[in-house]
């Protein structure tokens, strides 16, 4: 009786009972690779949004932060054509980027951890600097209620990726935002309500 309780879905690979086929999109390919440098802290954490993003965009590449080919397999790809997703010094407004600029990337690389591990891996790989960063100027409001947030503009990293696919490859990445809401509220159904986090409201000033 104890194993049953345990079984996981072979597709999605979450819990039986946490399964979210029943609500996936069809999984698709936007016009940008796309790679996730990972804590391996997050890839076992339950509320991490990555397992549903590669979900629905399996192009998406994770690698773990702490995987020691990880400048190696970043640096055999032309970084000039790529943008690391990070509120670096010298970052550029996504929403700042031409056409013509746009459509000169290839990829996008996001951090998937906690705000301060992110910076301070960020801060421990020189290697990173020299890729252009770009950082999010006017971001859609978050609606992940189950993390709490640092700040009332912080998204997850599946939100982060769609509103990066959306400034840089316009194409649309609703349908991905809305399975993860759904997925959330059908994964913490059983959960008390005071567990969730209020979305926060961002003040739009004119």
């Amino acid at each position: 009786m104890g194993s049953s309780k345990r079984q996981t879905c072979t597709r999605c690979h979450f819990l039986a009972a946490q399964c979210v086929c029943h609500l996936l999109p069809a999984p698709r390919q936007v016009g940008l690779r796309i790679i996730v440098l990972q804590d391996p802290k997050e890839a076992k954490h339950a509320k991490n949004t990555v397992a549903l993003l590669t979900l629905v965009l399996p192009q998406v590449e994770c690698i773990g932060m702490d995987d020691v080919r990880l400048r190696e397999r970043l640096q055999a790809l032309d970084l000039t054509k790529w943008r690391v997703l990070y509120p670096a010094e010298q970052a550029q407004p996504i929403e700042a980027l031409t056409s013509d600029v746009a459509a000169t990337i290839e990829g996008i690389i996001l951090i998937d951890a906690t705000w301060r591990k992110a910076k301070r891996f960020y801060l421990s790989q020189p290697f990173l600097h020299s890729i252009p960063s770009v950082h999010f100027a006017s971001p859609p409001a978050p609606n992940y209620e189950i993390r709490k947030s640092p700040n009332a503009c912080a998204l997850s990293t599946l939100e982060a990726c769609c509103y990066a696919v959306e400034k840089i490859a316009a194409e649309e990445m609703q349908p991905i935002r809305d399975f993860m809401v759904a997925s959330i509220k059908w994964q913490w159904r059983r959960q008390p309500s005071e567990h969730k986090q209020p979305v926060p409201t961002i003040e739009i000033k004119h």
